[in-house]
């Protein structure tokens, strides 16, 4: 595949996964998957000369990404005032967003299985609401990146939150530890933290 097919391909698929990580449902995000997927290899097979064989490969790469993400549950754990109480907080602090923890639910999983991504943190000095970006990322043991499999922006006030997402583990990964990260950004702050777990 040469420089500028590649580039296209990569592409695509960026878009295919900004797309599907708003689905509901894991099945409806890996069947949206495959059909993006399968139409944009067409049209890299085509450029190749390879049209049904990029179609074959596009639709394998399409489910894979769609497999990734459920839609995000979040709960408020404390009110503003318990939240304000824990932290001492004063509103010439002006806004703060602290990390307070974050989990892999269950610790230890299969290849191809659905696990739960939990980060808990605390928001104030946002009483009307804010922009809040939510991105999961899942690791090597070394830290490098597999992949961005959520990034969502959402509205928040003042509180504790714990925000949840159900994503399945990718069928190809080998046994070991991997980890997620998990960051929280608005316009005017930044935290992140990551959780291990284990690959059976």
């Amino acid at each position: 595949m040469n420089r500028k097919i590649m580039v296209a391909a990569v592409a695509v698929m960026f878009a295919v996964t900004s797309m599907l990580t708003g689905c509901e449902t894991t099945g409806q995000a890996a069947g949206l998957g495959a059909g993006i997927g399968a139409v944009a290899g067409a049209v890299i097979g085509h450029q190749s000369g390879h049209g049904a064989e990029g179609a074959a490969i596009g639709a394998a790469l399409g489910a894979g990404t769609g497999a990734a993400a459920h839609k995000i549950r979040a709960k408020r754990a404390r009110n503003r005032a318990e939240t304000v109480e824990q932290y001492n907080y004063q509103p010439s602090q002006g806004e703060m967003l602290t990390y307070e923890g974050s989990a892999v639910l269950p610790s230890t999983a299969r290849p191809g299985s659905m696990v739960t991504s939990e980060v808990r943190y605390a928001l104030l000095g946002a009483e009307n609401g804010v922009s809040v970006n939510e991105t999961r990322q899942l690791l090597r043991a070394d830290g490098k990146v597999i992949t961005e499999f959520s990034s969502k922006n959402l509205s928040r006030d003042d509180g504790t939150w714990v925000s949840e997402q159900d994503f399945r583990v990718p069928n190809d990964l080998q046994p070991g530890a991997y980890s997620v990260r998990s960051s929280v950004r608005t316009s005017q702050s930044s935290i992140n933290g990551s959780t291990n777990f284990i690959i059976e």
